[in-house]
């Protein structure tokens, strides 16, 4: 009998000490994911979405699954507005700091992600589209792109 529970015991403290199973990425193309960013919110010293964004294509990338098949939209509205606009728009919309995410931007988009932003917030904001970071396109509203990407089958996230 005691022999037995050591025999337990052990096996017991062999299961816990091994290391976990890593559950693998199954679907492994056509990937479509839409993040919704409402506030322009710091991470590692930009804007959460984009580092967040990077993190996604990187961790796909590192996973053998190639870029052409991640299709990853950021869809900004909101006070989010100035994680995309140029240093003297953020200056008008109360940011204490030049625009951080210039680089960031440009390596996503370079790399495929689709960075949007919502016309009626930019008109609400009296910003103009020539204040702008580079490659960030407009979209009619926030809802309704939000809504179309997920019909069209985008897994989405929500970012605050």
């Amino acid at each position: 009998m005691k022999h037995l529970l050591c025999t337990l015991l052990a096996l017991t403290v062999s299961l816990s000490a091994a290391e976990p199973e890593v559950i693998p990425i199954q679907v492994r193309e056509n990937l479509r994911i839409v993040y919704q960013v409402t506030d322009d919110v710091a991470h590692d010293g930009v804007n959460k979405g984009l580092f967040y964004a990077r993190k996604l294509i990187n961790t796909y990338e590192k996973q053998g699954i190639a870029a052409d098949q991640v299709h990853l939209h950021l869809v900004y509205h909101g006070t989010g507005i100035a994680a995309v606009v140029n240093d003297a728009a953020r200056k008008r919309l109360g940011a204490d700091a030049a625009n951080p995410n210039g680089e960031i931007l440009a390596e996503l988009i370079k790399r495929g992600v689709q960075v949007e932003l919502c016309e009626n917030t930019m008109q609400q904001k009296g910003v103009k589209p020539t204040e702008l970071m580079p490659g960030v396109k407009l979209v009619v509203g926030a809802f309704p792109r939000l809504i179309d990407l997920q019909l069209q089958g985008f897994a989405y996230i929500k970012f605050e």
